[in-house]
């Protein structure tokens, strides 16, 4: 019962969980990578950020949802046993999930910032920036969205526990 608190338990709290998980991500990654492109915190970069974030926050939820959610829980399953542990499962679905999602937003990023393109420069871009988001998004995914969400679940279910108990 304990782990269950750490994770959505309904339709409603899983969208909620994917909110908090992709903002953070959207956010963080979208800032990020602007950075590196403008070379600088500047005025146009931040009005560029402000006008990409909904959109690249919009596609991931999507992709998230309806692709590499299936991809990664494939994988987990295919990995890992029903015995291992909470943290074993968890671990797998976030370094499966990042994997498709840092490949598929890099080339969306790529495409919405030079168009779509295929040429040598387009993979080069590729063959560079994708190891790079997927280090940066793996470690904010471990070290800051997930606990973050996690703790807003616990929270969630302690208030819903809390209610249940004032009722009876």
């Amino acid at each position: 019962m304990n782990e269950e608190k750490r994770l959505p338990m309904n339709k409603k709290e899983g969208i909620l969980y994917g909110i908090v998980i992709c903002g953070i991500t959207a956010t963080s990654m979208c800032f990020y990578n602007l950075y590196l492109a403008f070379g600088a915190i500047n005025q146009d970069m931040l009005v560029t950020f402000a006008k990409s974030l909904p959109l690249f926050f919009v596609i991931a939820m999507l992709l998230e949802n309806f692709i590499v959610r299936h991809f990664a829980d494939s994988l987990v399953k295919k990995f890992s046993d029903p015995a291992d542990s909470f943290n074993a499962t968890l671990l797998f679905t976030i370094l499966f999930t990042v994997v498709g999602m840092s490949f598929l937003m890099t080339f969306i990023g790529d495409v919405i910032g030079h168009g779509l393109v295929v040429n040598s420069s387009t993979f080069s871009r590729f063959v560079m920036s994708w190891p790079r988001n997927f280090g940066v998004v793996l470690a904010l995914e471990l070290l800051i969205a997930q606990p973050i969400a996690r703790k807003i679940m616990v929270g969630l279910h302690s208030k819903k526990v809390e209610e249940c108990v004032e009722y009876d």
